[in-house]
């Protein structure tokens, strides 16, 4: 056996071999009565299945408008062209929507990269940070008395809108009805957040998505309106705060030089 390596030199031949680009760190491993080169198959065996079976977790959508045999071909390529960086895989499937969106197998899937997007968003939301709600009613008198207020939403709400009916087909996706998918062609906006121990979904309407994606990029309500107001003439402000205090999304506002509500 040669000279023991550096530990740099050791952990990338150790990487190397675990994600099929070569097996040169064989040559320090002590075969024990297996082949080296084996030994280390079983490490790359075992990695792989526990990578794969995160992104089946992550995914269960995808993993169900393409089927198995298409989402283990898909799971394969992309954890060796974006191998995990941290020492837990709970960013391991970030890119894996972009990797989808560039896969030419499944170009035709059009809706298939925002739909895992989603499933994205909802693993965010899931291990977003805690937060807690003013009481609804000292916060719904502070947004009558001060318009120009800004809020503060919860960590763990998520947006998407998609030119493609997302939810619909998420829904579809993870509790078939056994009826075939009918589909009107028009985009949906989704709204995400967590809900006690699950994390709820809902399609908005684009008013309503546009105040609230203002807010959460911290304009302040005249602004939020403002675009609402481009989206839909007849949007209705009020409702639309009433809908967020109701699920506890308003975590806080503030008035120019005055503390948080």
């Amino acid at each position: 056996m040669p000279a023991a390596p550096a530990l740099r030199e050791l952990q990338r031949g150790f990487a190397d071999a675990v994600l099929g680009r070569g097996d040169s760190a064989a040559c320090w491993v002590a075969g024990a009565g297996l082949a080296p080169a084996a030994r280390l198959q079983v490490y790359a065996n075992a990695i792989a299945s526990t990578q794969i079976d995160t992104l089946r977790g992550t995914y269960p959508a995808v993993l169900a408008l393409v089927g198995a045999e298409f989402f283990e071909v898909a799971a394969a390529r992309y954890r060796l062209l974006h191998p995990s960086t941290r020492g837990n895989l709970q960013a391991f499937g970030g890119a894996f929507a972009d990797f989808l969106a560039a896969m030419p197998e499944a170009a035709a899937l059009t809706y298939l990269p925002d739909v895992a997007r989603l499933e994205w968003l909802r693993q965010e939301a899931a291990l977003a940070a805690a937060a807690i709600a003013p009481d609804p009613a000292a916060l719904a008198a502070a947004l009558d008395d001060a318009p120009s207020l800004q809020l503060a939403l919860h960590p763990s709400l998520r947006l998407l809108a998609s030119a493609h009916p997302l939810l619909t087909i998420w829904r579809y996706a993870t509790s078939p009805a056994g009826e075939r998918l009918q589909l009107d062609g028009r985009g949906e906006q989704v709204v995400l957040w967590r809900d006690g121990g699950d994390v709820a979904l809902a399609a908005t309407d684009a008013a309503s998505y546009a105040c609230i994606a203002a807010l959460a990029s911290g304009r302040d309500l005249d602004a939020a309106q403002a675009d609402a107001l481009a989206a839909d003439a007849d949007f209705d402000l009020a409702a639309c705060l009433q809908s967020l205090i109701a699920q506890n999304l308003i975590v806080a506002c503030t008035q120019t030089g005055e503390r948080p509500i």
